[in-house]
């Protein structure tokens, strides 16, 4: 037989350590695949990374512009300072309206317990069938369907959808945008349409001082030994200056997308539909019990007050609906009706 092993020495016995704050997010995690900063501060979608290349494309032309472009016109023009300081504010409003809208809770819609977790008050047990698949309620005048997430286990509110790439319910869903790796929905649709705004200008005003720079080069250039061929000036003009040359190449295939998603957005708030509803074409035949007229749609969807955030992401725990002790007593009791003896 083998030799019984010596008792543990006093004082040695490691004690259990209490869950940490990530150990208690993995065990009561309220939210799909969204990644969590900063101790819960920031939160964003599964592929956050996507917006390193966003902040690529504004920074790189950025600096290119102020080496290249605006000192050219800080030198030859006694505007060019105003010019500058215009630049940088939309430079430094675009790139921080990116970030806010990449790291910001887009409206998610905590996960709660599965049904068979739920106690029936009516039929005093837990519920052993899933709860009907829609819903039908009455909203201002209008029939809505409320369908039930089987991920979520929650009845989606109006306007409510479910991200298949975050794997979250969100709030006033619009879309989820692979440019900043994020959902946009109602706690940050106002952040993004200003980010999108802001950058349109700023590639519409790097386009046009761009092009005015090799315009000027170029009239220089045939007024001076051209003897007036402004072709060959203006070739002359782009090999001199190849960084603007491409500089304003990128303009061109950037801007229109920039300009056109911004004009694309304000017809949605104008509207007040979501890029989602817009693309289905739930409100194709004109009946949008939503719409309050340009000016009330304005209001609504970018000066309403921002809500709180329904969960707390590094803890796991619910801000809402928030249970008082008296109610925390009433479901145990529910739950276990030796607890009522």
């Amino acid at each position: 037989s083998r030799p019984a092993l010596p008792p543990p020495r006093p004082g040695r016995a490691r004690r259990a350590r209490a869950p940490g704050p990530r150990a208690m997010a993995e065990k009561k995690k309220v939210f799909g695949d969204s990644q969590v900063f900063c101790r819960g501060r920031f939160i964003s979608g599964p592929d956050a990374r996507s917006c390193v290349a966003s902040l690529l494309m504004i920074c790189v032309p950025s600096i290119i512009w102020h080496i290249d472009v605006g000192s050219f016109f800080l030198e030859r023009r006694t505007s060019g300072a105003a010019l500058l300081v215009i630049t940088l504010v939309l430079q430094g409003l675009s790139l921080g309206l990116l970030l806010a809208t990449a790291l910001s809770d887009p409206g998610i819609v905590p996960r709660q317990d599965s049904f068979v977790e739920q106690f029936d008050v009516h039929t005093k047990s837990f519920r052993m069938k899933q709860p009907p698949r829609y819903f039908d309620i009455v909203l201002r005048g209008h029939n809505f369907k409320l369908k039930y997430c089987t991920t979520c286990n929650i009845y989606r509110p109006p306007r409510c959808t479910h991200c298949s790439v975050c794997e979250n319910c969100v709030e006033r869903f619009d879309h989820h945008c692979p440019w900043i790796g994020n959902c946009v929905g109602k706690r940050n649709y106002w952040l993004f349409y200003v980010f999108v705004v802001f950058t349109g200008l700023l590639n519409a005003l790097s386009l046009v001082t761009g092009i005015a720079k090799v315009a000027m080069v170029t009239v220089e250039r045939r007024d001076s030994t051209m003897n007036g061929d402004g072709g060959r000036a203006f070739l002359w003009a782009m090999k001199a200056e190849p960084l603007t040359t491409a500089f304003v190449l990128y303009c061109v295939g950037v801007v229109w997308f920039t300009i056109g998603l911004s004009i694309y957005h304000t017809y949605l708030v104008a509207t007040n539909q979501t890029t989602y509803e817009q693309v289905k074409g739930t409100y194709s035949d004109g009946n949008n019990p939503f719409d309050r007229g340009v000016v009330g749609n304005f209001k609504d969807v970018l000066c309403s007050p921002v809500r709180p955030r329904l969960f707390d992401a590094r803890t796991g725990s619910l801000r809402w609906p928030i249970m008082s002790s008296r109610a925390g007593a009433a479901q145990t009791s529910l739950r276990d009706p030796k607890a009522c003896t």
